[in-house]
This record gives structure tokens, sequence and C-alpha cells, in this order.
């Protein structure tokens, strides 16, 4: 068992107390094991009985073998995870493409916990051979799922290729009057159906019927601005807004981030004033990881009862202590909503790459990261790790 190591240390203008170094850190996928060469993409949610549920891409081999979209259960807050299930099967899909290594996967998941028939109901949006769009639900908190619904033709354009759900944890709106809406971010690529090549764009789409219907939302189509927005993560704003936060793919904005704001609930990005970019708008400070995707929570907020405001960003530091590259997963904080950042905890030191968090019922360790993870010198895919983190109430 990996144990974290956490110190404190000062920031320019205050003390970041970290927890004290007594949180296990949890392998829930192995690669190599289960019957499958690797495990990647995480994503979680907590299900509306507590359970934790950790979803991944179950590869035969690399981006475009074979890929299962599979489950673990946790009943104890994260300490320990049940068997493997297969949520969706690549041969299901055979028909759609013959002959084809069929991949499944870009899980999404949302919980929709103001659904008055159907509360706690559980959506998983997620892609094949990052072409078509499906959905599915469970109403028993993931021990079982609905058949599946195809999407593509309500959420994807003709002009789109490649289409990426998350892959993230998606979101449901609590304030204003899109109180209730579920919203997907995704990304696309012009160009063929399915190709991973093409200039890369962020999207999002949404239900405001508890996933009856689904629709286009926003999209950003600024495709030569040297912001090439692609896998891309949200949360919702004391205010109403959403903010947007996307990975930049190799684009020749400063940094390898990007961040953009929604003022209709995603219906449209907010235009940024600057007349080099026009929807997102690239972030140097703090926010430094690698090219890579990310993940935002909404940890805290004053307008809940709570006596902060937080919002919680992972990802690999490209500043970390192994050097550059996909290593040493941090944890940044706003607690100003989303205007500024400051470096949290650093959650593992050696390769790291993708990641998604969840907010746990605890008072010791309220949060949760589910991550890509290796030993060093190794590959940042050998694992899914999941550990617990706090950000203690005097950081501000």
């Amino acid at each position: 068992m990996l144990k974290l190591i956490f110190a404190c240390f000062t920031l320019s203008v205050f003390l970041c107390s970290l927890p004290p170094a007594s949180a296990d850190t949890v392998t829930v996928f192995q690669s190599e094991t289960e019957g499958y060469n690797v495990y990647r993409i995480p994503a979680i949610v907590r299900a509306a009985n507590g359970d934790l549920l950790a979803f991944c891409e179950a590869r035969e081999g690399g981006d475009a073998s074979e890929i299962d979209l599979v489950m673990k259960r946790s009943t104890d807050q994260g300490k320990t995870w049940g068997k493997l299930q297969v949520v969706q099967e690549s041969d299901d899909f055979q028909k759609l493409y013959p002959g084809t290594d069929v991949t499944v996967g870009n899980p999404a998941p949302v919980v929709d916990l103001l659904d008055p028939d159907h509360p706690g109901r559980i959506w998983m949006p997620f892609t094949i051979e990052n072409d078509r769009v499906f959905v599915i639900s469970s109403d028993d908190h993931g021990e079982t799922w609905s058949p599946r619904r195809e999407l593509t033709q309500d959420v994807k354009l003709p002009s789109w290729g490649w289409y990426a759900t998350g892959p993230v944890h998606s979101i449901q709106l609590i304030h204003g009057k899109h109180k209730g809406r579920l919203l997907i971010p995704a990304d696309h690529r012009l160009g063929d159906a399915g190709a991973d090549r093409g200039p890369n764009g962020a999207q999002a789409f949404y239900s405001d019927d508890h996933g009856k219907t689904w629709k286009m939302g926003a999209i950003d189509d600024t495709y030569e601005d040297g912001l090439n927005s692609n896998e891309t993560t949200v949360v919702e704003l004391n205010d109403g807004r959403l903010y947007f936060n996307t990975r930049d793919q190799n684009g020749k904005a400063p940094g390898t981030r990007g961040a953009a704001y929604s003022s209709d609930g995603g219906e449209s990005f907010d235009a940024t004033g600057d007349k080099a970019y026009k929807w997102f708008s690239p972030i140097t400070e703090t926010l430094d990881p690698p090219v890579v995707q990310c993940a935002l929570l909404r940890a805290a907020s004053t307008k809940l009862g709570d006596s902060r405001n937080l919002i919680l960003f992972s990802g690999p530091d490209e500043n970390g202590p192994t050097g550059k590259g996909r290593s040493d997963l941090r944890i940044r904080y706003s607690t100003d909503e989303s205007k500024s950042w400051k470096d949290g905890p650093l959650i593992h030191e050696g390769p790291a790459a993708y990641s998604d968090m969840v907010k746990l019922d605890s008072q010791e360790a309220p949060f949760g990261v589910l991550f890509e993870a290796g030993d060093p010198g190794k590959s940042a895919y050998q694992r899914i790790d999941f550990t617990t983190f706090s950000i203690e109430s005097n950081s501000n």
C-alpha cells in the first residue's frame, strides 16, 4: 500500500495545512489482471445510496483495441472495492462495426438527485469507436443498467468525426432557472468518423427532462485561434454560471489549459471579449499540467450552507518532483469561484495521468480521487488507484 505523505508549506500569503499521512491508497483496477491488458480513463460518482462507483475502459491493447466499459463498487467510502462488472461489452456492437475491434468508452456518469419519479437515477453517456454516442441509465445504484439508447443524431454535427463524452463525471445544475439540468461535457474533431485527427473543439449537451431527451449545447468552433479545446470538465458557480476547464491539445496558446464560462446553463459559451480567443482563454498561472485530461469538483459552497467556497482541480504537476510529463498527481483548489488557484496536496509522486474526483460522506477526508498511476520509472497506466484527501478550512 502506498502512503500519502503530506507536508505543510507556505505560499506567498497563506499557510496551506495538509492532512496527515494516514490515508491509504487503494488499487481499484490493476493492469494485466481480470482478463484485460490495461485499464484507463477513470470516472467516479457517488450513488444516492452512498456507494462509490468507479468506471473505466478495460482494454485488450491500446487506444484502438477492443475495449469494454467496466465498473467497480465501494460500499465503505473507497477502503475496499468489489468485483469487476462489465457495463457495456465491445462484442455487443459488432453488428454496427463488423470485423472491427470495437472501442467502448469515454464514461461521463451523472447522478440525477432531482428526478421526482426516479430519484438517484444514474445516467451514463459513452461513445463507441469515438463516433457514435449512446446513453444508459440505472435505477438501482449501478447494479443493473437499462438498454442503451443512441443520441448521435441529437448531439453530434455531421461535420464532426471524432467524438468523446467526458471522460470525467458530468454534473446536474442546482441553481437558477436551469435547476435539474443534466449537463455532459464532451469534445470533437472535424473530419472522418471516429478518426483522431483534424481540428479540435469542446462542446456540451444537456437534458431538461431527466434524460428523456437530449439537446446540443455550447460548441467551441474556433478552430484557428491557437487554443485547441479538447477533453473538458465543468462545475457550477455560485452566481449560476458554469465554469469549463479544457485540455489544450497542442495548441499555440500559452500554457496547456483553457477556461470558458456559460451564463445560460451550458447552452452557449460566454464571449471572452478578447479578440484573440473567442470562447476559451488560456490559463497560465498555477494550472500547469502537461497536455492531459484533468477534473474539476464542486467541493463546497456557501450558497448550500457550507462555511466556505471550494472548487478542486486534479491533474499531473508539470513542476512536480518527478519532472516534466505525465507525473505527480496534485490537487489544486480555488476559494474564489475559479478566479485564482493554489497548490494543494501532492497525491501521488511518480507517473500519473487521467483522474476524476468525488465528494465523500466523511469529515476527516471528505474528497476522493480516482487516478491513473505507475511506479517510478514505469508507465502511468500500470493501474487506477483511489485515495482520499482534505483541504483544511484555513487554506484560503
